[in-house]
């Protein structure tokens, strides 16, 4: 016979009402009342009739989560996957599933936002700053469905978003470099047909700043723009590094361009850090197995995404609250491509 909630509650010594509460994840119940009736759900093998819960708070506790899942996304775009584990595992400690919503038969940005907003089934949503538009954005910032867009939108808006700070990232690169003896130094981003363009801008944004901090004043001839792949990225690189003023440090926007700059560097006899020092962002995926394994500011995209799904959480209990904020500072990962403080 089926475990009910009345056994629950009656081996538990409480109410209906507080296992009921316990199952929808009340912040009326105490920390140990709660833990007490989790422990007798577990031992008595209770499950919730889902269909019922949802129907009582008038919820699905479902997030979607929107990307784009085509071919060679895992490599193009391989953060949104530590961002959507860290989401799943912050969602799931709180008793919300994730449904992976598919993007790229959309015919603009914004379409998929607007369809999933329209047709119900979730509580709320998560998608990129990339993958909608203004329109989209303005509908969200209406207020009529919960959101956390990851990444500040490159256009004015009022949605509710969390992003890494880019900017402080450029900053840091620039200040390692700079301590490690570089005096020239360049830059290698991606171009604006890439998904990656107001990422790779950003940090470019935080290296001129920095420069200007030094007293100098970042060329144009010392900044190259790539497809972000590594065959792109190692045409860049020898440009920079056969020039007669070459730099003796550059900065690359991601792994793939780091990979290309390594290779170019290493094909004209250039030794890292005595010649030249590097650092790229991110330590995912590529960095530790690149040889030599370079310098990178990381970013710690799995609590990024633990915090927006967090944030989101917030967002369906007050629809009112408006959060815009950098979050998740980067880390500074120091390795055999560049020095430290002389």
């Amino acid at each position: 016979m089926a475990v009910t909630i009345k056994d629950v509650a009656r081996e538990a010594g409480v109410s209906f009402s507080t296992v009921s509460k316990v199952v929808n994840h009340s912040h009326e119940i105490s920390d140990a009342t709660a833990i007490r009736v989790r422990e007798v759900i577990e031992r008595l093998g209770y499950t919730p009739n889902v269909r019922a819960v949802s129907f009582k708070r008038h919820s699905t506790r479902n997030i979607a989560f929107l990307m784009k899942l085509e071919k060679g996304v895992a490599f193009t775009y391989s953060h949104i996957f530590e961002i959507l584990s860290g989401a799943h595992g912050a969602l799931a400690r709180k008793g919300y599933s994730i449904t992976l919503v598919d993007m790229s038969g959309e015919e603009k940005p914004g379409d998929t936002v607007k369809a999933v907003m329209a047709a119900g089934g979730h509580d709320g949503l998560i998608v990129h700053a990339k993958d909608i538009n203004d329109d989209a954005a303005a509908m969200l910032a209406r207020g009529i469905f919960p959101h956390v867009v990851i990444g500040k939108p490159d256009f004015e808006s009022q949605v509710c978003w969390l992003d890494t700070n880019n900017v402080l990232g450029g900053v840091i690169a620039v200040r390692h470099l700079a301590d490690g003896g570089a005096r020239h130094i360049a830059y290698i981003g991606v171009d604006r047909k890439h998904s990656l363009h107001s990422l790779s801008n950003d940090r470019l944004a935080g290296v001129r700043s920095a420069l200007r901090d030094l007293g100098v004043i970042m060329r144009e001839n010392d900044i190259r723009y790539t497809d972000s792949s590594s065959e792109e990225s190692y045409v860049g690189a020898l440009e920079l590094l056969t020039q007669k003023d070459r730099p003796d440090g550059i900065i690359c926007a991601c792994n793939p361009i780091a990979i290309g700059a390594l290779r170019a560097a290493r094909e004209i006899g250039l030794t890292m850090p005595v010649d030249l020092q590097l650092i790229s962002f991110d330590d995912y995926p590529f960095s530790r197995i690149m040889d030599p394994s370079p310098t990178v500011v990381d970013i710690d995209t799995y609590d990024l995404g633990g915090q927006v799904a967090s944030q989101l959480l917030k967002n369906i209990r007050k629809p009112a609250l408006h959060v815009q904020s950098y979050i998740t500072l980067p880390e500074l990962i120091i390795r055999g491509t560049t020095r430290k403080a002389d």
